[in-house]
């Protein structure tokens, strides 16, 4: 289901709107069971059960496209990982 929400933690800002709403899409496990495990493990991990869902693009440079996108993107930016086809990919500092 899709709705309409009010962002309340500045955490989230990834999927926050300007006017401090986001559309968000629950998951059920009957229907989604490996991506609500998913987002249920995330929310272990930091206190949100949120991913972000977007069509992934360089600022003025076109999308994202191919694994060495991702990558560049990743080390570019304060992203902290990425998952591609069930493997999780995180940034080392």
């Amino acid at each position: 289901m899709l709705y309409f929400s009010k962002v309340l933690s500045p955490k989230l800002q990834a999927i926050t709107h300007v006017d401090g709403s986001a559309r968000v899409q629950c998951v059920e496990s009957f229907n989604n069971g490996r991506f609500h495990s998913l987002l249920e493990a995330f929310k272990a991990r930091t206190g949100y059960g949120v991913l972000c869902n977007t069509s992934l693009n360089f600022h003025g440079r076109g999308f994202i496209n191919r694994m060495s996108d991702i990558v560049k993107y990743a080390l570019e930016t304060e992203t902290d990982g990425f998952i591609v086809n069930d493997k999780l990919y995180l940034k080392t500092r």
